[in-house]
């Protein structure tokens, strides 16, 4: 999850410190370490997309709702982010998370 949600907050090439922290707040529930953090490079993202398509679908809603937060972490819906969070969302087949601020 946490390797998604990496690629989701790079893909605009500009990472706020909003969207630091709020990856900070993920890696601390995930309990991942530093080494953890910079292992997650060398995953491979369709890999990663394919383990999350297998979750329940309770826990896919729990990460899409997550991957908003992330792309909202900045206040502000970059394209490029968005079009990353749908593309995210119909692959793992989870629908009805939508990127509007509630």
């Amino acid at each position: 999850m946490a390797k998604i949600l990496m690629d989701i907050v790079s893909v605009d090439e500009k990472i706020d410190v909003r969207e630091t922290l709020y990856f900070e707040k993920v890696k601390d529930l995930l309990e991942l370490t530093t080494k953890d953090h910079f292992e997650l490079l060398n995953l491979n993202t369709l890999m990663c997309l394919s383990t999350i398509k297998g979750m329940l679908d309770e826990q896919k809603i729990y990460f899409a709702e997550m991957m908003r937060s992330m792309v909202l972490a900045d206040e502000y819906i970059d394209p490029k982010e968005a079009s990353s969070f749908y593309d995210v969302c119909d692959f793992i087949q989870i629908y009805g998370v939508g990127l509007n601020a509630e």
